[in-house]
């Protein structure tokens, strides 16, 4: 498609900019609609986790006068004490004008969707005639961490993603004011949202902007994720560090200050421990979807650093795993990079004016391969969901547990349990199992292959405290035992 609208040539390969934006605004309403539909398959086919629990009771709680109480792993007892997810405050008020698990899929679609006319609009700023962009817009729709993003749970990196995006776009066009808005959206997504977005002052640096630009987000970004890591967390965690994110790097250290020290003083033993081919291959296919075009923008790269270092760091293996979210922010960070490289070429090969296919068939072809490798997300979910006799028994046991019982449930149960009081099963915190009514376990998943989930499973089945009241296909349903309930 040509695409260049400079051409003296009209040819088949043209199209205009009018068109183009056309396209994009289909192009987007089609996405919202298929992965809102898609999210709410894979819900009704108990395909999401935990992750969407916490988020959803967090809001639930919310709105019910409970601000961000979340009693899943029974500490923290508030959502900000695993991340100052600030961005969920803008969720809640339209949350409560629609009070559905659908709402936060429908909104998450729109975030994620929403970060293509900025794609498509950086194009055009940084010189793509109106085709490429509008391919570009394409790429990013069609990534596979973007999907896979979109069909998890609910995640605040979906909102960031988007943000960044915009506050790119303002950055390009030095819109101060917007793009203030958009970078102080995206660094109260999470901490690491923060740190990410802190890295606009070294790109401003590097493209030699305003003291401005290259200040204040150094500034805000790095003093949000500090103050957040080591004032806010711990103050709604008793004075404790989310131990579990520091579980990510395991044996490094235990806290943030050992992992860094580690990595700095050890550099050998950090490379021992953390070093695998998987991610090798992780990085490979963070480019494969956009045909290794990222490398060619060195520059706009320097925003993945933070990120990518993170990731490879990490011995935690879906860390380093296009198909799971934490690579969702290193997305913007590629498509940036890819779109300038695309630039670069153009200016450095006459040829693609004339012969744009040249570009364009690479850039489709390593699409296309990128939907095998992994497997579309959407694809996987229409081949291997549940089979319709465990949908039918899982929504038998629900039905049977009272709206206001107090619960643990495994992870494709719980999030069909929001509630005030929801706790994941193998119980992380045994402290509560006196108060609960009911466990409904699913006995084919993961969990069973860990040692002591299974011993306290086994111990749940041997306990005259509890009757097995419900089982099929693989899922069970515990009761308290009328005399053994507390008054």
């Amino acid at each position: 498609m040509d695409i260049d609208t400079r051409s003296t040539h009209t040819n088949r390969w043209h199209i205009s900019a009018t068109t183009a934006q056309r396209v994009v605004l289909v192009l987007v309403i089609l996405y919202i609609v298929l992965f809102s539909l898609a999210s709410a398959a894979k819900y009704w086919w108990f395909g999401q986790g935990h992750d969407l629990s916490l988020h959803h009771q967090a809001i639930w709680n919310t709105i019910h006068g409970r601000v961000f109480a979340v009693t899943g792993f029974v500490t923290p007892t508030r959502l900000f004490g695993y991340d100052p997810y600030l961005i969920e405050l803008l969720v809640v008020p339209i949350y409560a004008l629609a009070p559905s698990v659908h709402t936060l899929f429908v909104l998450q679609s729109i975030a994620l969707a929403m970060g293509a006319p900025a794609v498509w609009h950086i194009g055009r700023q940084v010189g793509l005639p109106a085709g490429l962009a509008l391919l570009m817009v394409i790429l990013y729709l069609a990534y596979p961490t973007v999907q896979y993003t979109n069909l998890d749970a609910f995640r605040e990196r979906s909102f960031g993603l988007c943000f960044f995006l915009w506050a790119m776009w303002a950055f390009y066009q030095r819109r101060w004011r917007w793009f203030l808005l958009c970078f102080g959206l995206l660094m109260i997504c999470r901490l690491e949202a923060a740190l990410f977005a802190s890295f606009f002052g070294v790109y401003a640096f590097l493209k030699g902007y305003p003291w401005r630009y290259r200040i204040v987000p150094l500034v805000l970004g790095l003093g949000y994720f500090f103050v957040g890591n080591f004032v806010l967390v711990p103050l709604l965690n008793q004075g404790e560090p989310v131990s579990y994110v520091y579980d990510y790097f395991q044996p490094l250290g235990h806290s943030m200050s050992e992992v860094i020290t580690t990595a700095i003083t050890r550099p050998r033993y950090t490379f021992e421990q953390t070093f695998t081919w998987a991610k090798v291959h992780y990085l490979c296919l963070l480019l494969l979807p956009l045909a290794g075009l990222p490398l060619l923008g060195p520059r706009e790269l320097v925003f993945a650093l933070p990120l990518v270092a993170i990731n490879l760091l990490a011995t935690k293996p879906q860390l380093s795993d296009v198909r799971y979210w934490y690579s969702t922010l290193i997305v913007g960070a590629l498509m940036i990079a890819a779109i300038n490289g695309l630039h670069w070429l153009r200016q450095r090969w006459a040829l693609t004016h004339r012969q744009p296919w040249l570009l364009v068939m690479p850039l489709l072809g390593c699409m296309l391969l990128s939907q095998w490798l992994p497997r579309n997300p959407v694809i996987s979910l229409v081949l291997y969901h549940e089979p319709p006799a465990r949908v039918a028994a899982a929504q038998q046991l629900l039905a049977i547990i009272p709206p206001d019982a107090r619960v643990a449930a495994t992870s494709r149960l719980a999030p069909h349990l929001v509630r005030p009081f929801i706790y994941y099963y193998p119980l992380a915190d045994t402290v509560v199992l006196p108060t609960l009514d009911y466990i409904a376990v699913d006995t084919t998943a993961d969990w069973m292959s860990d040692r002591s989930s299974r011993q306290q499973f086994h111990a749940l089945r041997q306990s005259d405290q509890w009757q097995l009241i419900f089982e099929q296909q693989g899922f069970q349903l515990f009761q308290r035992q009328p005399a053994n309930r507390p008054p």
